[in-house]
């Protein structure tokens, strides 16, 4: 037991006058008023001095009464107050939280979406440039498969023609080789006849024997026909199969190109949508944010801007109403009120 305690105790067994009663209540309530910085108590020890018994007796009670009746008000409205600021305070952090967090998550999606722009750059400059080459190459095609085309059907026309030639004087020259001439038709001695280059009574035969005759000029002329035939159509085909071998490999490239175009474009779409999202939920949590430091303002002259805080207010109280209870104590202790 504290010494006020035990004085009080010791007080109550003792037998008073009431104006002694009166007398150490004042003293105590003085007291206890210094101690605790207390004004009530120290107002309350000036009506105990000059009032009457009863009535300081009901004071004293009331303001018993009255000091819990504050308690129980501040204690709810302290719960009110807590579970207030409590439900401001997260929705503030949330927001705050998620708003860093949509931060991050855009500066994210910016990036994405720049480097998908500029490789969708790339494509697009990588699939024009192939299809601009396979458009070319196209062309030259066309025109060196017309130019080859136009080069074997000449010398194809050329080597039939050759083919013919040489047909008609092998004909001609082997039906010559066998021919005589008739010298009865011969009018005149033909002692008087001139040379002409060739034994008496011997046909012209042609020159379809001698090794640089006409026959062998046309096998010449033939071989290079046939020769421009086979060196066209061979290199015919090797350009074929050249071009065909570039398309399908550029094809195949233009169509993973294309493919990966496609892709990256719903991506940068994707991200974009995403990026307008996530602004939009910045948006809503910064109003979130807004009302969130608006309660706690509006909280703070009610639940926060106090001289006192509620633990020292609730202890001073508490002494007060410890003291209150002491002082009426030491009244009652008395007789009937006067």
């Amino acid at each position: 037991m504290d010494k006020p305690s035990a004085l009080i105790a010791v007080l109550a067994k003792a037998h008073f006058s009431k104006d002694d009663s009166r007398q150490m209540v004042v003293n105590y309530f003085n007291t206890q008023g210094t101690k605790t910085k207390s004004t009530l108590l120290l107002s309350l020890a000036n009506q105990v001095q000059g009032g009457a018994f009863s009535k300081v007796k009901k004071l004293i009670q009331d303001l018993i009464e009255r000091l819990l009746q504050e308690a129980a008000d501040e204690g709810n409205q302290k719960g009110w107050c807590d579970k207030a600021l409590s439900e401001a305070n997260q929705k503030k952090d949330y927001s705050i939280e998620a708003i860093a967090e949509l931060n991050g998550q855009m500066a994210e999606l910016e990036a994405v979406h720049d480097k998908l722009t500029e490789q969708l750059a790339t494509l697009e400059t990588e699939i024009a440039e192939l299809e601009s080459k396979q458009e070319e190459n196209s062309k030259m095609r066309k025109s060196e498969q017309a130019e080859n085309s136009a080069t074997v059907l000449e010398a194809k026309a050329g080597l039939e023609a050759v083919n013919q030639a040489i047909d008609i004087l092998d004909k001609f020259y082997k039906t010559a080789a066998k021919e005589k001439v008739d010298l009865g038709l011969v009018q005149g001695p033909m002692d008087d006849a001139p040379d002409a280059g060739f034994d008496e009574g011997e046909a012209y035969t042609g020159a379809g024997g001698e090794s640089g005759g006409i026959l062998g000029m046309l096998d010449v002329i033939k071989s290079d026909f046939e020769r421009t035939v086979s060196a066209t159509e061979k290199a015919e085909g090797a350009a074929e199969t050249e071009y065909q071998a570039f398309m399908t490999e550029s094809g195949k490239s233009l169509a993973e190109k294309k493919m990966a175009e496609e892709q990256k474009s719903k991506q940068k779409d994707d991200a974009a949508e995403e990026y307008e999202s996530a602004d939009e939920d910045i948006a809503a949590q910064t109003s979130l944010l807004r009302s969130g430091i608006k309660e706690l303002l509006e909280l703070k002259p009610s639940c926060e801007n106090k001289p006192m805080s509620y633990e020292e207010r609730k202890a001073r109280r508490d002494d007060e109403i410890e003291s209150l209870k002491k002082g009426l104590e030491i009244l009652q202790n008395q007789g009937p009120d006067e």
